[in-house]
């Protein structure tokens, strides 16, 4: 059986050219994750929304190739070629014609995009929605994020607290920081953030969760974060909006988690704006 690629990501596009082996990671209705050299590759279902951390085939694909596939299958990777070894014998997805899909963070030049953004975030009650557990620890962290004020070591404990909290194959506190994360290094305000979330993610949350933030240290995330963020830049109300909706439905909780992570990011943008300190800089 051979599937051709429809779409691939341009954080795993150096990945998939080399000759490894790996292994099928998890398997999932819709999706599947392979594991090489400790990194995921995310293969998803060219109708859904798109993964930075991989590549996508079509629906009818899918249909065919996930029923054959259980976790532990060995994958190798030869000249752009994913051979999966399932029950129906080797699968071949070969990645070379896929259409590279921008992922990469946009650069948003004008710092009063944040209070634009933050202000159509402010309606909504993410805060209420989210799937991360209330505790006063917790808000906390979260006010740390959003202070530029806030000293180093606390916004280390806020990241460290956050990390791995909360259910599923993507906490909702990983989400946060994904979110968050992506908006101060749109903005040119990373400052080291995307380093210090891999550390403290690896060995300490989900396969997955790493595998998204290894992709945002290296400048990469879902096209749909794009979307906002150019959205932003632009402070196009329809597009703006319509990359909210789309991330709200991903997930039971990660959508929500990830916009509430955004929110705080705009929210750092704009005090580090308006303090006296940047003013001068």
């Amino acid at each position: 059986m051979v599937i051709d690629a429809r779409r691939v990501s341009p954080f795993v596009g150096p990945l998939l050219s080399g000759s490894r082996a790996g292994c099928v990671q998890g398997v999932f209705s819709t999706s599947f994750n392979v594991e090489f050299d400790g990194r995921i590759v995310h293969v998803g279902r060219d109708s859904d929304l798109f993964s930075c951390t991989g590549l996508s085939i079509t629906q009818d694909d899918m249909a065919a190739l996930a029923p054959g596939l259980v976790a532990g299958n060995i994958a190798t990777i030869r000249d752009g070629v994913l051979r999966l070894y399932a029950t129906m014998g080797v699968v071949e997805v070969d990645v070379n014609g896929a259409t590279v899909v921008p992922c990469a963070v946009p650069r948003v030049p004008d710092e009063k995009s944040a209070g634009w953004a933050a202000s159509r975030l402010a309606g909504l009650p993410l805060r209420e929605r989210t799937g991360l557990p209330s505790s006063q620890e917790t808000r906390r962290a979260l006010s740390a994020l959003a202070d530029s004020g806030s000293l180093p070591h606390a916004v280390e404990e806020a990241v460290a607290h956050l990390t791995g909290r909360g259910p599923g194959l993507t906490p909702s506190g990983d989400d946060v920081l994904l979110g968050y994360t992506c908006c101060r290094v749109a903005f040119g305000m990373g400052d080291g953030l995307a380093d210090l979330v891999v550390r403290k993610a690896t060995g300490a949350t989900t396969p997955v969760s790493v595998s998204y933030a290894q992709a945002l240290a290296e400048g990469f995330i879902n096209p749909v974060y794009r979307k906002l963020l150019c959205a932003a830049t632009d402070c196009n109300q329809f597009e703006f909006m319509e990359a909210v909706r789309m991330i709200e439905r991903v997930g039971h909780t990660s959508g929500i988690d990830a916009l509430l992570g955004l929110s705080l990011g705009f929210s750092y943008v704009c005090t580090r704006a308006a303090s006296p300190i940047h003013e001068v800089a």
